[in-house]
């Protein structure tokens, strides 16, 4: 969603109602901290201080990226901190790996981007990845902060090749601001002790529907893999990515209304499109699309739709080439680049909600598992009369399964009072919250439909936020202003799916 300049005094605003969750003498004096990122310590992570917790909350509404980096996992920790409910992005070794090592740094980051949309990083290291962790955590930083309040720019499809460095997630393009409100946006990820990273990437985004028939989510994956790739010859070969799946169940009482890419992929050039079937005029507003599309390049991988409509659950399946073994002593030929070098693919899901539904949560699940084969030597196949020499290596598996679990509450417009009777000459003031509850982001809003005998200190903001009316003192007694409070774009919250609050000002006399 895009923002006015006056989102940035909005966000100050919405700071400052924070505050009072904050006890102590140090909430009084606590200042904004500068610069573009603010780290909370392990201890104050454990124990939060009201100073580390007021300048956290500040720092974060100033549009800077709160880190933490602590010896144990849980994201719950930072958002206490923050007096949030953030998204819970979490990894496991699979049951199919060979080589098991325990976690040993967890790299935590949470910032509110110029968009107003709250993204969160929660990075796993096992004994042996903690330097690679923190360059694709640094990276991820570097990436949020940019420039202060900016969120990173989307990355051309023509730029997102399958061995584009770094290994870090590319953003992705965000559907249209008019179609779809922006919720969160989460990544899970895991460095294993190879120094292999897989980053787990999950958005979420609202149909802005005038459709009093239901409710419409979209949630928007990226899988990334960047194996820790040696080279492949005579005494060892990999990792090599070999496989990896994703899934996107929806929680009853949802069902799946539309999901990407569809059918099985060889192709080298793939896509998807979802949100086409959502009709202009009846789901979204007059001249409004909410189809939304992503591309990338795919060769030597092969994607498997495992989909099914009657349990909603968008799912896939991605399989890589490995290595060619050739007769001894030819040599071996090395796997193609996908399954070696960094490699991106995108997934999506819409799903449909009962009309009004309050809240829900979704799970979505990325896996990874990659190979590594070692020890090679000459073996001999007996095939009488003659000993044909071919290779033989030990292999080792490691595979992780990442998951983003997100807490879905739809976006608040509310007016209050509903009604003002004013004296002319007089004012009154209606007080106006326009949020996404639990994530710090403010929505933007407008006034409109105000006539020329009432005054009003501003006709948008963003986030909560009051406005001013004043009557003019030659207002005829009994005249009504009907003023109407939307969302911009409009439709963005229920409360305005079908048209804006209207709140009437009567003068008096």
């Amino acid at each position: 969603m895009r923002r006015p300049l006056t989102a940035l005094s909005a966000a100050f605003a919405l700071a400052l109602s924070l505050a009072p969750a904050v006890q102590g003498s140090a909430a009084s004096t606590c200042a904004a901290p500068n610069g573009s990122q603010f780290r909370v310590s392990s201890r104050d992570l454990a124990a939060p201080s009201a100073q580390a917790t007021c300048q956290a909350r500040l720092a974060l509404q100033k549009h800077a990226v709160v880190t933490a980096i602590a010896a144990r996992p849980g994201i719950s920790q930072l958002g206490k901190v923050l007096g949030m409910s953030l998204p819970e992005p979490s990894a496991t070794l699979s049951a199919s790996s060979s080589v098991k090592s325990n976690t040993t740094a967890v790299f935590q980051g949470v910032h509110i981007d110029l968009r107003g949309v709250t993204n969160v990083y929660q990075g796993l290291a096992a004994a042996g990845g903690e330097a690679q962790a923190a360059v694709d955590f640094n990276r991820w930083v570097s990436q949020q902060a940019m420039a202060p309040g900016l969120a990173p720019p989307a990355i051309p499809s023509s730029a997102r090749a399958p061995w584009a460095q770094p290994s870090m997630p590319l953003a992705a393009a965000a559907p249209s601001s008019t179609a779809w409100t922006p919720l969160f946006s989460a990544v899970s990820a895991y460095t294993d002790y190879q120094g292999t990273s897989v980053h787990f990437t999950m958005s979420n985004y609202r149909l802005n529907d005038i459709n009093t028939g239901g409710d419409w989510y979209l949630f928007a994956t990226q899988l990334q893999t960047a194996p820790a790739y040696g080279g492949c010859n005579y005494s060892s070969c990999g990792p090599w990515t070999i496989q990896r799946n994703v899934r996107i169940p929806g929680p009853a009482p949802l069902s799946l209304a539309d999901y990407g890419p569809t059918g099985t992929i060889t192709s080298s050039t793939t896509g998807y499109t979802v949100g086409a079937g959502l009709s202009a005029g009846t789901d979204v507003g007059v001249g409004v699309s909410a189809s939304y599309s992503q591309t990338w390049d795919q060769p030597s991988v092969v994607t498997y739709d495992q989909t099914s409509y009657a349990t909603a659950t968008a799912a896939w399946q991605e399989n890589f080439g490995g290595p060619s073994y050739y007769w001894w002593p030819a040599g071996p030929t090395a796997p193609p680049s996908t399954s070696t070098s960094s490699f991106q693919s995108d997934q999506a899901a819409i799903f449909k909600a009962p009309e009004g539904i309050s809240s829900f949560s979704l799970t979505s699940y990325g896996m990874s598992e990659t190979q590594k084969d070692y020890n090679g030597h000459t073996c001999f196949l007996i095939s009488f009369p003659f000993y044909t020499p071919y290779y033989c290596y030990n292999s080792t598996w490691t595979g992780v399964n990442l998951s983003v679990r997100m807490n879905v509450v739809p976006p608040v417009l509310s007016v209050s009072p509903a009604a003002l009777s004013l004296s002319r000459g007089t004012s009154g003031t209606f007080s106006i919250q326009a949020v996404v509850p639990d994530s710090g982001q403010g929505m933007v809003w407008d006034v409109t439909n105000i006539p020329s005998w009432l005054t009003i200190t501003s006709l948008s903001g963003s986030g909560a936020g009051s406005v001013t009316v004043t009557v003019a003192r030659k207002t005829p007694i009994g005249s009504v202003a009907y003023l109407n409070f939307n969302t911009s774009p409009a439709f963005s919250a229920p409360s305005v799916e079908h048209g804006p609050i209207v709140v009437p000002v009567t003068a008096l006399k």
